[in-house]
C-alpha cells in the first residue's frame, strides 16, 4: 500500500477509506527549506487548515468544516465515538492543548486515547505557531506531518519520521523529511467572514479562561470550632462559665445551628 502514498492527499484518502488516523500540524514560526517570515499569527495557518479540510476531506463542503472546527478540549468529546468523523480542525491548539498542560494526566490520557480510536476520527488537522508550544504527548505522538507556512499563500510539507537507534533503543529520534512545496488558496469572502466571527467568539471564551485576570474568590470567613472558641475564651481571655452558656454564645456568634457537642469538664 505504501507505494501509492506519494502525496499528502494520498495519506488523507487512505486514512479516511482504510481505517487509519492521520495527524497534520500547521505551523508558521518553524523554518525548513523555504525561508520563513516567522510570524506566530497572520501567516495563514487557519486559512490553510480550513481550506485543506474542506477540499481534501469534505469535498468542498464548507458547512461540514464549520461543524468540525474546534479549539477547546471539551469540544473534542462529541467526536470520540461513532459515527465515524472524516476530519476535525483544531484551531490554535496552544490555547487548550498547550505546553502549560504538559504534566496534566487527563491530557496524557486523551492523547493516548486518540491513538487507539482510529475508527472514529480519520484526520486531525491542528494549527499552532510551532510544535514545541504543544503538550508533550500531542507534540510527540499525534502528528505525522508538519505543514509549515513560511509566508501567506505558500506551504511546505515535512513528514515526521521517527526511528530507534540500535545502540540506544530507549531513545527515539526523529527528523523531518521534505514532502512537498506549493501555493494554497484563500478562503472565499463568505468563509472568511464566518471564520472571523467564529474566532472572535472563541477568543472571548479563551480570554475568560485566563486565570491571571480572574479575581480569586475571597476566602469566606469560617467560624471557629466550639472547642477552639471555648479554649480561647478560657485560656487566653481567662473567662469562666458553664459549658452550655459558652455553647449558646458560640452558636449565636457563629450563626450556625446548634449541634450536639460532647460536654467539657471545667477545671
Amino acid at each position: 500500500m505504501s507505494f501509492s502514498l506519494k502525496t499528502l492527499a494520498d495519506y488523507v484518502w487512505t486514512a479516511i477509506n482504510k481505517n487509519y488516523l492521520l495527524g497534520i500540524l500547521v505551523t508558521s514560526q518553524a523554518e525548513a527549506r523555504v525561508k520563513s517570515e516567522g510570524w506566530s499569527f497572520g501567516a495563514g495557518k487557519s486559512t490553510f487548515g480550513l481550506e485543506f479540510v474542506k477540499s481534501y476531506c469534505y469535498g468542498g463542503e464548507f458547512d461540514e468544516v464549520k461543524r468540525h472546527t474546534i479549539s477547546f478540549v471539551e469540544e473534542l468529546e462529541p467526536f470520540l465515538g461513532p459515527p465515524r468523523t472524516k476530519a476535525i480542525y483544531i484551531d490554535d491548539m496552544q490555547i487548550d492543548f498547550g505546553k502549560h498542560k504538559s504534566y496534566d494526566k487527563k491530557m496524557q490520557e486523551l492523547a493516548y486515547f486518540l491513538t487507539t480510536q482510529r475508527t472514529h476520527i480519520a484526520v486531525i488537522v491542528g494549527s499552532a505557531p510551532h510544535r514545541d508550544m504543544l503538550q508533550k504527548d500531542f507534540r510527540e505522538e499525534l502528528f505525522h506531518f508538519e505543514v509549515i507556512i513560511p509566508k501567506r499563500g505558500t506551504f511546505e510539507i515535512q513528514r515526521l519520521k521517527r526511528w530507534i537507534p540500535f545502540q540506544d533503543p530507549l531513545s527515539h529520534r526523529e527528523r523531518l523529511e521534505p514532502f512537498g512545496i506549493g501555493p494554497f488558496l484563500s478562503l472565499t469572502p463568505e468563509e472568511q467572514a464566518w471564520y472571523d466571527e467564529w474566532r472572535e467568539a472563541r477568543d472571548q471564551k479563551a480570554k475568560a479562561r485566563l486565570r491571571i485576570f480572574q479575581k480569586e474568590d475571597e476566602k469566606q470567613w469560617q467560624p471557629p470550632l466550639f472547642r477552639e472558641f471555648e479554649t480561647y475564651a478560657r485560656d487566653v481571655c481567662k473567662l469562666r462559665g458553664p459549658n452550655d452558656s459558652w455553647f449558646k454564645l458560640w452558636s449565636y456568634l457563629a450563626k450556625t445551628p446548634e449541634e450536639p457537642m460532647q460536654p467539657l469538664i471545667d477545671e
